[in-house]
C-alpha cells in the first residue's frame, strides 16, 4: 500500500507543477503563410540544346558543330497569390565566346548569340512549413545565332576587309521558335515580409512548329528546319516581398 501512496504522490507533482498550456504549445513554431507577395529571382542555368536538321547540315559539310551544352543567366520577376505564381522570365547565354583556333581547311560553327523571354504560371503542389514544389508551364520566345568560320594564317590588309570574302564563311544563321515550358520547381518558403531563398528548377523547353533557318546576310531558300528543344537546370535565390499574413493556405 506504502509502495502506491509514493508512486501516486511522484504522478501528482510532476502534473501540479506543469504549466497549463504546455499541452498546447508546440516546440515547432507554426507555418509562415503570406497571402499575397511580390517575387524577384536570379539564378544560373546549364541547358543542352537539340537542332537535329542544323547539326546534320553542319557534318554533312564538314562543319564541326557548336557544343549543344551552354549556359545561361536567367531573371523572373512578378507576383504570388495564395499558392499561384504568376511570372515573367528571361535568359541571357553566356558561353558566346570562340572556341581555340584551328588554323587550315577546318571550318567550325560557333554560337554568337542565344536568349529567351516569356511567362510563366505556377501552383505549389507542395505546400510545407520551409519548403514550396511548384509545378510551372509557360510559353515565350527563344532565339539562337550562330556562324560559321575557317580560321587561317592568310594576311589581309585592313583597308581592304570591307571587300574580303573568304569562301566558306557563314556570316549568320538565327532561328526564332515560340515555345512551351514545362518545369518544377523548389524553393524555400518566405519567412520574413522581406525574404531570400534558394530555389532549384529543372524543366523543358520545346518549339511550338518548326521554322527555317535564316540569316541576317542573305535571303535563304531551301534552308533546314528545325523546332528547338532543351532541357535546363537552375540554380539561384528568389527574393520576396510578402503582405497580409492569413492563417491557413
Amino acid at each position: 500500500m506504502q509502495r502506491f501512496l509514493f508512486l501516486f504522490l511522484l504522478l501528482s507533482r510532476a502534473a501540479m507543477s506543469q504549466t497549463p498550456d504546455s499541452v498546447a504549445t508546440s516546440a515547432i513554431p507554426p507555418k509562415s503563410n503570406s497571402k499575397f507577395g511580390i517575387v524577384s529571382s536570379i539564378s544560373f542555368a546549364v541547358a543542352t540544346t537539340s537542332t537535329p536538321n542544323l547539326r546534320s547540315y553542319f557534318r554533312a559539310n564538314q562543319i564541326k558543330p557548336a557544343p549543344s551544352f551552354g549556359q545561361f543567366a536567367h531573371w523572373n520577376g512578378g507576383f504570388r497569390y495564395k499558392r499561384l505564381k504568376f511570372m515573367s522570365q528571361g535568359g541571357r547565354g553566356l558561353d558566346l565566346t570562340l572556341s581555340e583556333a584551328h588554323y587550315g581547311n577546318k571550318r567550325e560553327a560557333q554560337l554568337n548569340h542565344a536568349d529567351y523571354v516569356g511567362t510563366m504560371l505556377g501552383y505549389d503542389v507542395l505546400n510545407g512549413r520551409n519548403r514550396r514544389i511548384y509545378l510551372n508551364v509557360g510559353s515565350g520566345t527563344i532565339l539562337y545565332k550562330y556562324s560559321v568560320y575557317r580560321f587561317t594564317l592568310q594576311h589581309v590588309d585592313w583597308q581592304d576587309l570591307t571587300q574580303y570574302n573568304q569562301p566558306g564563311n557563314i556570316p549568320s544563321l538565327r532561328l526564332t521558335n515560340r515555345y512551351l515550358d514545362f518545369n518544377v520547381e523548389f524553393v524555400q518558403r518566405e519567412k520574413r515580409k522581406r525574404s531570400a531563398e534558394y530555389l532549384l528548377r529543372a524543366g523543358y523547353r520545346r518549339g511550338l512548329r518548326p521554322k527555317a533557318w535564316q540569316s541576317d546576310a542573305f535571303v535563304l531558300q531551301g534552308a533546314p528546319t528545325d523546332r528547338i528543344s532543351q532541357f535546363y537546370l537552375q540554380l539561384g535565390y528568389n527574393f520576396s516581398l510578402n503582405f497580409d499574413r492569413v492563417k491557413d493556405l
